[in-house]
């Protein structure tokens, strides 16, 4: 029984003095925390990139639109899809690009009336729902009478590169829009060459 027993204790003193499964354990330990950490911090610096991305097709368009005297629906189209090219590489979506041109009065129940618009919702081009006349609200310090805005608008639904781990399936993002994170801009621009821009065919 003595011997058993300093049998035992010579084992439990090995097993403890022994430290040569502490660096496996420790390692099982770090690996998941650093690779959250590391996949963590490629997909916030890609979201800041597209984000980035997304304000400069609104600060684009609106620049290209501005030096303009006068446009049709085709010119719209070409300028809104040089904005779309800055994207890439990014392709896992489209952004919706949205140009309004404003008439500016402060005596506007909302500082301004829609001219004309179009609209590049993910390749198909329309007036965005926007009618012209209708009312439309100009921020308080740009309602400078008798002048002319050129409002942009660009959105786009960024799908992050691990969306599968929340997907309904792998590949695919939940229906419920969970794990998509909504990118917005809006810029505004008045008319570098003239009072207003007018399209002929809009």
């Amino acid at each position: 029984m003595k011997r058993f027993t300093q049998l035992a204790r010579d084992l439990t003193k090995r097993f403890r003095d022994d430290m040569r499964g502490i660096a496996a354990i420790e390692f099982a330990l770090v690996v998941p925390l650093m690779l959250v950490m590391y996949l963590g911090t490629i997909e916030i610096s890609a979201a800041v990139s597209i984000n980035r991305k997304v304000s400069r097709i609104a600060s684009t368009v609106a620049d290209l639109v501005t030096q303009q005297t006068e446009v049709a629906k085709t010119d719209l189209k070409g300028i809104m899809e040089i904005g779309e090219a800055l994207l890439f590489p990014y392709d896992s979506d489209k952004p919706v690009i949205t140009i309004v041109a404003i008439d500016v009065e402060s005596g506007y129940p909302k500082g301004g009336k829609v001219v004309w618009a179009r609209r590049d919702y993910r390749g198909t081009f329309d007036n965005g729902g926007y009618v012209k006349n209708a009312d439309i609200d100009v921020p308080k310090d740009l309602r400078i009478n008798g002048s002319f805005l050129i409002r942009v608008d660009t959105s786009l639904d960024y799908i992050p590169i691990v969306h599968w781990l929340i997907g309904d399936t792998v590949g695919t993002v939940n229906t419920n829009g969970v794990g998509i994170i909504a990118m917005k801009e809006r810029y505004y621009l008045r008319p570098r060459l003239g009072a207003d821009i007018g399209c002929t065919d809009c």
